[in-house]
């Protein structure tokens, strides 16, 4: 890019200018043409989508401060659009919630709304009335005997709690306990032992220790992800099997876990059929 009087044009980087903002004028190389502004942080995946088309798209060469005015200018029309109304109890509000694209996370944690009287407890009695598919995991509730195993309870794994443990080797890092809604109504788990690990016997979790907003995610979730598990014939029910368990014991104290269910097996439990 060059003037009528034979100078060339430069970047503000210092490098040869080939282009102009169409807004603002700046001289613009290469790089900077194409240089993309970041989303902004805290909005809904609707309102992401919306901010990176319309950087992208925008008409001609632009600098990187006027392509954010552009989506920022996208993100004022979706985010003043009107947003879908929500059921008035508060489990199917939470799954209407988890297939809403439209809500960012704080307004979701805003418009879910949980009653103040609500208990762990609450939770899992309205799962247990809902789910209609078999507990496919089991976690041992009493500590293994001589030439006896233990006993097992089933349940379904939600990430709820608020105790951490430490994972070293690969994927090192800071997660949180598992939990398991059983069959009964409980929530379980394991606690920690030898100072930052998981116990391998499971017992009822504390009021205390269960964030409630991610409980009832996490069932709402199970709820949704049940339409599409196989049918009652097919399903089957809870195993275990010598195999299972000695992959189970393998894995102990090792792995990331990515969910709860992952996480429960880098302690050794729960298993699934």
């Amino acid at each position: 890019m060059s003037y009528s009087n034979g100078s060339v044009a430069t970047c503000p980087c210092g490098r040869l200018a080939i282009a102009s903002c169409r807004r603002c004028g700046r001289t613009l190389c290469d790089v900077h043409a194409r240089t993309l502004p970041p989303a902004p942080e805290g909005i809904s995946a609707n309102a992401l989508g919306r901010y990176e088309l319309a950087i992208r798209l925008a008409d001609g060469p632009h600098c990187e401060g006027c392509r954010a005015d552009i989506g920022n200018y996208a993100l004022e029309q979706i985010n003043s659009a009107p947003r879908a109304p929500l059921p008035e109890h508060w489990l199917d509000r939470a799954i209407a919630l988890s297939g809403d694209q439209s809500r960012s996370d704080e307004e979701k944690l805003r418009d879910a709304a949980l009653p103040a009287s609500l208990t762990a407890k609450d939770v899992a009695a309205e799962f247990l009335r809902r789910i209609e598919r078999p507990a496919q995991e089991q976690v041992p509730v009493s500590p293994p005997k001589l030439m006896r195993e233990p006993d097992y309870r089933e349940g379904w794994s939600v990430d709820c709690r608020r105790t951490e443990y430490t994972v070293s080797g690969p994927g090192a890092g800071r997660y949180r306990l598992p939990c398991l809604v059983s069959v009964d109504g409980d929530l379980l788990g394991p606690a920690l032992e030898e100072g930052d690990k998981p116990g391998h016997t499971w017992w009822i979790v504390p009021e205390s220790e269960i964030q409630l907003p991610l409980l009832v995610t996490g069932v709402a979730l199970l709820l949704v992800l049940s339409a599409f598990m196989p049918p009652l014939s097919q399903a089957g029910q809870p195993r275990r099997t010598r195999k299972s368990a000695s992959r189970s014991a393998r894995r102990s104290g090792g792995g990331r876990p990515g969910r709860s269910a992952r996480c429960a097996r880098a302690s050794g439990t729960p298993r699934r059929g």
